[in-house]
């Protein structure tokens, strides 16, 4: 009996990813009509996946824990949706149900592994899901991110340069600092700054001096994660810039002109650091390596290749035997037991919400919030190629963690703020559209009275006595040709 329900579980797991990616994508291409209803349809999707995963969890550890886990887990998200869809009415739901659904896999994932460490996470995500819904409530207020510009920059160096001198060494680079026994990664939240600060700076740029200007501030940030050894963040800061700057000025030689200079720090990265030294080598031959360096790249290609299509399901595998699993190798862990078909559904959701920011960037006039959501969506795209091209062995890796999939409460409270603003920005635009159809409908409803005025004045000759009338007539006039 146990064997065929954990057997029924694992296909049913796959089955759901697979419906609620391609219905993701669904949503991108349907009319706006049809998107309440595929949202509905993702949020049942959402909520199965969670509960088939905890039940074959319960049955494939023999373990009740599971049980009370699952219950606030669904409790939690199902409160969340409900209260966003809500309290937002033009809030993008395929977005928030992506977000809660990477923070579902990345939860089941952990709770497997360590079940303490689940648990410090789901705290976690509570915290940032009640902050995604407290947010937009100030979103009228939002344009005073636009003032700060270069303070912000200047905020954000200073941030890191504190933790580059005085912050906690993990895993050979000074990224943690400890307050009052809380220990977190302040980069993660100078990411949010600098994407604004980007943003607030380049859509006001003019000639190159201003790009110069602006490039000095962004390269003050990448100079000072390197000297903290972060190269993984501050390439992830670098080519942030160059992506927002091609989009602010529209030079594609400046885009290509990044990429050159990216390929020369690089090389002197490798000569500098030794620890790039000793990637690179894993990423070449591991195999040659593996009693070392080349250990944890060899374990998770053994973790993506033994779990095949479907896995070997969740409890069953042993992704505990690769380093770190839980942080920078958590996608390895989601092959193992989920399976490449969850794997690649995974992939694709990110991919999707990629898409999402993009097409929410293209279709705001306002170039603040086209920059800012274009930086977001390079932001999170970038980092979550990173992270799978490193344990795919696709390129060498970075250290970076999977956006709201991986443990870490710093990665997760950032993320979920940046998609966040990405919903901000497009609840400012629904709102502001809805305003321009009613300022035309009341434009109409004046047009068609000043048509039925002069009809009475040219039928009758006389001027229409009604000091009522004329007076609404003149005032809203005048309010509209202004």
């Amino acid at each position: 009996m146990r064997t065929y329900i954990l057997a029924l579980t694992k296909y049913g797991i796959a089955a759901v990813m697979v419906a609620y990616t391609v219905v993701a994508f669904l949503i991108l291409i349907k009319s706006k009509r049809s998107e309440r209803t595929l949202t509905f349809i993702q949020s049942l999707l959402l909520l199965a996946f969670q509960l088939i995963s905890y039940v074959t969890l319960t049955v494939a550890l023999e373990d009740d824990r599971y049980i009370f886990f699952s219950v606030v887990q669904l409790i939690t998200f199902f409160a969340a949706v409900t209260l966003y869809r809500l309290l937002y009415k033009k809030a993008y739901m395929p977005l928030f149900n992506n977000m809660c659904m990477m923070l579902s896999v990345g939860l089941v994932i952990i709770s497997r592994l360590s079940f303490d460490r689940a648990w410090k996470q789901f705290t976690i995500v509570a915290a940032g899901l009640v902050m995604a819904l407290i947010m937009p409530l100030f979103r009228n207020q939002f344009y005073l991110l636009k003032k700060p510009k270069y303070f912000m920059g200047l905020f954000g160096i200073a941030i890191l340069a504190i933790v580059m001198m005085l912050g906690s060494t993990t895993y050979g680079a000074n990224i943690t600092y400890t307050v009052a026994g809380l220990t977190f990664q302040p980069s993660e939240f100078v990411k949010i700054l600098y994407i604004i600060f980007l943003a607030s700076t380049l859509k006001d740029i003019h000639d190159l001096k201003d790009v110069f200007v602006v490039g000095i501030f962004a390269a003050a940030h990448v100079l000072v994660l390197i000297g903290s050894r972060d190269l993984g963040g501050g390439l992830i800061f670098y080519v942030v810039f160059f992506f927002m700057l091609y989009l602010a000025t529209g030079q594609l030689w400046m885009l290509l002109s990044g990429g050159g200079l990216l390929a020369a720090g690089a090389v002197f990265c490798y000569y500098m650091f030794d620890h790039v030294q000793q990637r690179v080598v894993a990423f070449k031959d591991p195999w040659s390596v593996i009693d070392g360096i080349g250990y944890q790249i060899t374990q998770a290609l053994f973790a993506i290749g033994a779990g095949g299509a479907f896995g070997t399901g969740l409890g069953q595998g042993i992704p505990d035997k690769i380093p770190f699993v839980w942080s920078d190798f958590i996608f390895a862990a989601v092959a193992e037991e989920f399976g490449l078909v969850v794997g690649v559904c995974l992939i694709l959701i990110c991919l999707n919400c990629f898409m999402i920011m993009l097409k929410l960037a293209m279709g705001f006039a306002d170039k603040f919030y086209q920059l800012l959501a274009y930086g977001i969506a390079i932001c999170f795209g970038f980092q979550t190629f990173l992270t799978i091209g490193g344990q795919a062995k696709f390129i060498p890796l970075t250290g970076v963690t999977l956006p709201l999939v991986s443990y870490g409460g710093s990665s997760i409270l950032s993320t979920l703020i940046l998609f966040t603003l990405v919903e901000i920005v497009y609840m400012l635009r629904e709102e502001r559209i809805d305003e321009y159809k009613r300022r035309q409908k009341q434009n109409s409803r004046v047009r068609e009275e000043r048509y039925a005025l002069q009809k009475d004045l040219d039928n009758t000759g006389e001027i229409y006595r009604d000091p009522d009338y004329r007076d609404r007539y003149v005032n809203e006039g005048q309010y509209y040709r202004y």
